[in-house]
């Protein structure tokens, strides 16, 4: 397990900033999945436009989602070691 002591400062900022990118990209992501599920309420009776929107959903918010939290897993095990 790394100790704060065995990182240097630099490693500290640029994890700081990673870790902050990584949130900022989850909250826009999160946004699309929100609002897109509000909008699905819109479109529910037209099954081709419920179908784009969902599609639109999943490419834009749920899988980057995906990839953020792998992301952040990564970050927590590599520190761990």
């Amino acid at each position: 397990m790394t100790s704060n002591k065995d990182v240097s400062p630099s490693m500290n900022k640029e994890r700081r900033e990673q870790l902050r990118q990584l949130e900022h990209d989850m909250k826009t992501h999160l946004g699309v999945v929100t609002m897109g599920l509000q909008a699905l309420e819109g479109v529910r009776e037209d099954a081709k436009e419920f179908s784009e929107m969902s599609q639109t959903i999943e490419e834009e918010g749920v899988k980057p989602l995906k990839r953020i939290v792998a992301e952040i897993v990564a970050i927590a095990l590599n520190e761990s070691e």
